[in-house]
C-alpha cells in the first residue's frame, strides 16, 4: 500500500474513504454506504488494520453482542496520494523552524503570504470558472485527485467545503500554520471570504471551510467520482 496513486483506486481505499467521511464507522455502516457486502468490507478492514491504517474500538451496548467501530489513523490518511504542495510543506516546515523560536507574527505572516501566493499560482489555470461554484468544483476535483476526500454543501450565503484527509497531514499536527496556509490558498483561488470553521486539530474528523459568496453548485453533496 505504499504507492498513493495505486492505492487511491482500490476497493480498500474506498472503504477507508467511507470511514474518513463518517469519522467512525461499523462494518454495517461502510457496507451500506458503498453498497457492498459486509464480508467484503470485513476482508478489506482486516488488511487495513494489519497495516495500521485503521483503529478498531469495541462497542458494548446492552445485552447484545459487542461490535467494532473503525477510525482512520494518521498512517491511513497518508496512504492516499498527496503530492499537492509537497515543496510548500518542505519550505513551510523549514521556515517555521527558523522563525519558530521567536514566533514573530510579522515573520510568519510573510512566510504564509509568500507560500500561499506561489501555491495559488501553481493551480491558477486549473481552477477555472467565472462563478464561485465553478471554481469550487474544479478545486474540489484537484483535491480529490491528490487523495483528499471532499464534500461540498450549498448554504444560504455561499458554500461549505469539507476535507477528509489533510494535504499537509504530517506538518499540520506540528504547526497550525499549515491550516492557515490552506485557507489562504483557497481564498486566493476561490473567493476572499474563506473561513476555517472546524479543524482536525480540534478533534473533528475533517476540516470544514465556509466560503461566503453567492453562486450555484451544479453537483450534489457527496464524494466526487473521478
Amino acid at each position: 500500500m505504499s504507492n498513493g496513486w495505486q492505492f487511491s483506486n482500490t476497493s480498500a481505499a474506498r472503504v477507508l474513504k467511507a470511514i474518513q467521511v463518517r469519522g467512525k464507522a461499523s462494518i454495517k455502516d461502510v457496507a451500506g454506504d458503498l453498497g457492498v457486502t459486509a464480508s467484503a468490507v470485513r476482508q478489506h478492514l482486516t488488511q487495513l488494520e494489519a497495516s495500521g491504517a485503521v483503529r478498531a474500538d469495541k462497542i458494548r451496548e446492552g445485552v447484545g453482542r459487542p461490535y467494532y467501530v473503525y477510525s482512520v489513523t494518521p498512517e491511513g490518511h497518508n496512504l492516499f496520494h498527496k503530492d499537492y504542495g509537497e515543496l510548500a510543506r518542505i519550505l513551510l516546515s523549514a521556515l517555521l523552524d527558523k522563525v519558530g523560536h521567536s514566533r514573530e507574527a510579522g515573520a510568519i505572516e510573510e512566510v504564509l503570504g509568500l507560500l500561499s501566493g506561489q501555491l495559488a499560482e501553481l493551480y491558477r489555470d486549473e481552477v477555472s470558472g467565472e462563478s464561485l461554484a465553478e471554481r469550487l468544483e474544479t478545486w474540489a476535483a484537484i483535491l480529490e485527485q491528490r487523495g483528499v476526500t471532499v464534500e461540498i454543501e450549498q448554504t444560504e450565503d455561499g458554500f461549505e467545503l469539507r476535507e477528509y484527509g489533510c494535504p499537509y497531514q504530517a506538518l499540520a499536527f506540528q504547526d497550525r500554520a499549515a491550516c492557515e496556509l490552506e485557507r489562504r490558498v483557497m481564498a486566493r483561488l476561490l473567493a476572499p471570504g474563506v473561513e476555517l470553521k472546524d479543524c482536525v486539530l480540534d478533534g473533528h474528523h475533517g476540516c470544514r471551510f465556509r466560503i461566503g459568496q453567492n453562486g450555484r453548485l451544479n453537483s450534489i453533496k457527496g464524494e466526487r467520482t473521478q
